[in-house]
């Protein structure tokens, strides 16, 4: 089967597919949620973050599943709960942090940790949690917030878990096809 997903690879959406269909299918990565259903044709699947606990509805899937000109069908809903890490290329100390790149909904969710552990770090908004990692991986001194799954495959080291006080972080996504 053909899977379609928003993100690079180990971004949280591609993770959600896998572990939904495992890892015996032909995945496609896709830079915008947009994109990505667009890519459906009549025997692929596509997946796309719908909801988040914290940082609430996806703007950009709403807005598609609105304009109900794509012919989709929403096939299943898909929850996983989030879990957040501090990531680099190296150990690093985290007062000599000056960068961290993550997709926004991390990095709003990260804020109030990052003021009190890493309070001279720059915040760097990016389209996907995996394009946070391919980016620290570059540069010294910089960070990505993305998963542990996705710092083994971008082979980053972990720095610290990013615990996040109140409800769970969860995580929605819509599973979709063609009609």
């Amino acid at each position: 089967m053909e899977i379609n997903y928003f993100g690079k690879p180990y971004s949280f959406t591609h993770l959600a597919a896998i572990r939904r269909f495992g890892k015996n299918h032909d995945y496609f990565s896709r830079n915008t949620i947009d994109e990505t259903v667009k890519s459906l044709e009549k025997d692929s699947i596509a997946v796309v973050p719908i909801e988040n606990t914290y940082g609430g509805m996806v703007g950009e899937t709403v807005n598609l599943m609105i304009k109900g000109k794509n012919n989709i069908k929403i096939m299943e809903e898909l929850e996983m709960q989030i879990r957040l890490y501090l990531l680099s290329k190296s150990s690093v100390r985290l007062n000599t942090v000056k960068k961290i790149y993550s997709h926004e909904y991390p990095l709003k969710i990260s804020k109030l940790w990052i003021s009190q552990n890493i309070p001279q770090a720059r915040l760097e908004k990016v389209a996907s949690t995996s394009d946070a990692c391919i980016l620290a991986k570059k540069e010294e001194y910089s960070c990505a917030i993305a998963s542990l799954e996705a710092a083994n495959h971008y082979n980053l080291e972990k720095l610290n878990e990013i615990r996040i006080d109140g409800k769970d972080n969860l995580t929605k996504f819509f599973v979709l096809k063609k009609n």
